[in-house]
């Protein structure tokens, strides 16, 4: 355990390493970020605002129905900045780097798929969360915990499929799904300890917000100062989820061109990845990857 927790912390700074090279890397996530709350919002106004006045005494409808779009369209802008992040990537790393603006053009060949993406998992998600919100109690946590699980770990290598092979999410689905089975058997779920990385700003600044707002009136400080830690945890947790986007997705990538023969970008260790990920082995010792 405790050497691929080594290895999976030397993995997660290969990949910033990695990332660091093109700073244009992270405008992707910020964009991807502040568009999605913009488009959500608005989204949101506008279908509740079109139906509302047709619809008499159903005010729950409309808004369950303007969000559902609202979602699926904040799904399709994440997917396609996503996309557009992993090709400046590998763009960058082919040694043609290409400028944000460009990337996003080079997407555009994709917002079929991408839309395609965000209904299905759109879908998927909302399902779950009926089901969960339909059992009461321990039964229906459970249900949502592991449909959520299964939803992340079927999905893992999803958009690096749609990526490589322009398929649409039930292909992509199956796609991951075989690379983890082939790659992992069932011990996927070395990738945890990368996380680790990011989840450290994310913790720290989630500490910082809750114990200012939890001592603000027993301590003898001025106001000022707890908005200000407040301020500083928030910072903290939105810069732990725009690595955490980044680092994450990046290294999806990198493990899936790596899992099917392309090879692993400069900079990373072939020992490093088998050892943090845990690869199945075949009868003889010898990774299943290298009979591929």
């Amino acid at each position: 355990m405790f050497e691929r927790l080594r290895a999976g912390w030397r993995l997660a700074k290969e990949v910033r390493l990695s990332v660091s090279k093109d700073k244009s890397m992270y405008m992707f996530p910020i964009a991807s970020g502040l568009l999605g709350v913009f488009i959500f919002i608005f989204t949101l106004f506008m279908v509740f605002f079109a139906f509302s006045s047709s619809v008499y005494n159903s005010t729950g409808i409309i808004f369950i129905l303007a969000f559902f779009v609202a979602s699926i369209v904040v799904m399709f802008t994440t997917t396609y900045f996503l996309l557009a992040m992993l090709i400046a990537y590998r763009s960058f790393n082919s040694g043609n780097p290409i400028s944000f603006k460009i990337a996003l053009s080079k997407t555009w060949e994709y917002k079929k798929y991408a839309f395609e993406w965000a209904i299905f998992y759109t879908i998927i998600v909302s399902i779950i969360r009926a089901i969960e919100s339909r059992i009461r109690g321990i039964a229906g946590m459970l249900i949502g915990i592991i449909g959520s699980l299964t939803i992340t770990i079927a999905t893992f290598f999803a958009v690096p499929a749609i990526l490589e092979e322009k398929v649409g999410p039930i292909k992509a689905i199956e796609s991951s799904i075989h690379t983890i089975r082939r790659n992992f058997g069932m011990t996927f779920g070395g990738v945890a300890y990368v996380d680790l990385y990011t989840l450290i700003f994310i913790l720290l600044g989630f500490f910082l917000i809750m114990g200012s707002i939890f001592i603000m009136g027993s301590v003898a400080l001025p106001f000022i100062f707890f908005l200000l830690i407040i301020a500083l945890g928030a910072i903290l947790v939105v810069f732990g989820l725009i690595l955490k986007f980044t680092y994450m997705n990046v290294l999806k990538f990198i493990l899936y061109d790596y899992f099917n023969g392309k090879g692993l970008p400069e900079g990373f260790d072939e020992t490093t990845i088998n050892t943090a990920m845990k690869r199945k082995r075949g009868k003889m010792g010898m990774d299943l990857g290298d009979l591929n």
